[in-house]
C-alpha cells in the first residue's frame, strides 16, 4: 500500500518581526519635530507608547524633502495602527497652534533658505488622512511632565528644552501660558547679554538665551574657546569630568548664563519646578547645583518674604516628552483625555 505524503507543517513565524504592542485604550500618532531628528510614535490614552520610531531629520535637505519625510514615517505607522484616531505633532517653532502653521522656525533652513510660513497640520492631514493638532515642542513638553512625568498636583511647572535651540514653557495654575494672538512664549529669545557679539542667535539676534543655552550654540562656543573646530558638546562634557580646566570654565559660564535665564523667568512666571530635558540635559552634573546656587543668590531679597526658589529637576521621560505631548494634545482634541 503506497504511503501518503506527511502533511506539510505550518511555516514558523519570522522571529526578526516583532509583534505588535496592542492597547484596548484610544490611540494617536504623535511626532517630535527638531532642527536635528524626527521621532514619531503610536500612543495609547494611558500614555503608554506602543510603537516608536526615531531617525535624523531631513531638514538640511529642505522642506519639501522634511514634509515627504513626515508623511512616509506617518503612513508607515498608520499601516501597522489603523485604529489611530488623530495625529499630534510637537515641533520646534515659531508657530501657530490654532491655525497649525509654522512660522518661518528658527533653526529650519535648507537649500531654499528659510521655511517661511507652512500650513504644517494642513499638509499632513492631506497627506495621512487623519485630523491634525500642531503644537510648539516645548508646550507639548510641559503637557506631557504635568500629565506623566511630575507629581500629579503639580500646577506652577517650567520646562527647558536644551537642545538644537533653546524651547522653553509653562504651566501656570494648571493651564498653559501662551502670549497674545495665542502665540507660544518664546523664553530661549529673550536678550540676557545685549551686544554680545560672541553669541549670535538662528532668529538674527545677538545674545538671546538660546545663544548661551542651547546645546548647538554651547558646542559653538566651545569650539571657538578651545580652538578646535571638531568638538562637540558630550566631548567637552567629557573633558570637564576629567577635570579639564577649560572645558570646566565653559560650563561655569554656562551656569552663570542659565541662572540669569532662570532669575528673569522666575519673576515673569513663579513656577515652583523646572523641568530639564533634551539632548544636552545629559550633562546636568556639571551645571546644574552650579546654577541653582547662583539662583539662589539672584533671588535672595525676594525669597525673604516668599520663596520663589523653583526645584531643579531633570525630566523622567528619557527624552519623550515632546512626543508624548504630541499624543496628548490629539488626543485631548478629540475628547479622550
Amino acid at each position: 500500500m503506497k504511503k501518503l505524503p506527511k502533511a506539510k507543517s505550518a511555516p514558523k513565524s519570522n522571529p526578526k518581526e516583532p509583534k505588535l504592542v496592542t492597547s484596548k485604550h484610544p490611540i494617536v500618532l504623535a511626532y517630535d519635530l527638531g532642527g536635528t531628528k524626527v521621532a514619531v510614535g503610536v500612543v495609547d490614552s494611558t500614555g503608554k507608547i506602543l510603537a516608536f520610531h526615531r531617525e535624523a531629520a531631513f531638514i538640511k535637505q529642505g522642506k519639501k524633502a522634511t514634509l515627504e519625510q513626515l508623511i512616509r514615517l506617518g503612513k508607515e505607522m498608520i499601516a501597522k495602527y489603523p485604529k489611530i484616531s488623530a495625529v499630534g505633532i510637537a515641533s520646534a517653532g515659531p508657530l501657530d497652534p490654532v491655525k497649525g502653521e509654522l512660522l518661518d522656525p528658527t533653526n529650519f533652513s535648507g537649500p531654499d533658505g528659510h521655511w517661511g510660513k507652512v500650513p504644517l497640520a494642513a499638509i499632513l492631514a492631506k497627506g495621512l488622512k487623519k485630523k491634525v493638532i500642531l503644537e510648539n515642542d516645548a508646550a507639548a513638553a510641559i503637557l506631557a511632565e504635568v500629565w506623566k512625568g511630575l507629581k500629579s498636583n503639580t500646577k506652577n511647572a517650567m520646562i527647558l528644552t536644551l537642545g538644537t535651540g533653546l524651547g522653553t514653557a509653562m504651566v501656570a495654575n494648571g493651564e498653559l501660558v501662551r502670549g497674545g494672538r495665542f502665540q507660544h512664549t518664546e523664553g530661549g529669545h529673550i536678550i540676557i547679554k545685549a551686544g554680545d557679539e560672541s553669541a549670535p542667535c538662528g532668529c538674527g539676534q545677538i545674545g538671546c538665551a538660546e545663544a548661551y543655552l542651547s546645546g548647538r550654540s554651547f558646542a559653538y562656543r566651545g569650539r571657538k574657546r578651545l580652538g578646535n573646530e571638531i568638538i562637540d558638546a558630550p566631548q567637552i562634557a567629557a573633558r570637564a569630568r576629567e577635570g579639564d580646566a577649560a572645558a570646566i570654565a565653559l560650563f561655569d559660564e554656562y551656569a552663570e548664563m542659565l541662572s540669569i535665564a532662570l532669575h528673569n523667568f522666575v519673576v515673569l512666571f513663579y513656577p515652583e519646578v523646572v523641568v530639564f530635558t533634551g539632548s544636552f540635559a545629559a550633562a546636568h552634573d556639571l551645571f546644574l547645583k552650579k546654577a541653582e546656587k547662583k539662583l539662589a543668590k539672584l533671588l535672595e531679597r525676594r525669597n525673604l518674604v516668599m520663596n520663589l526658589q523653583p526645584k531643579l529637576v531633570v525630566s523622567k521621560l528619557e527624552n519623550q516628552a515632546g512626543l508624548l505631548g504630541g499624543a496628548y494634545v490629539a488626543l485631548r482634541a478629540i475628547g479622550k483625555l
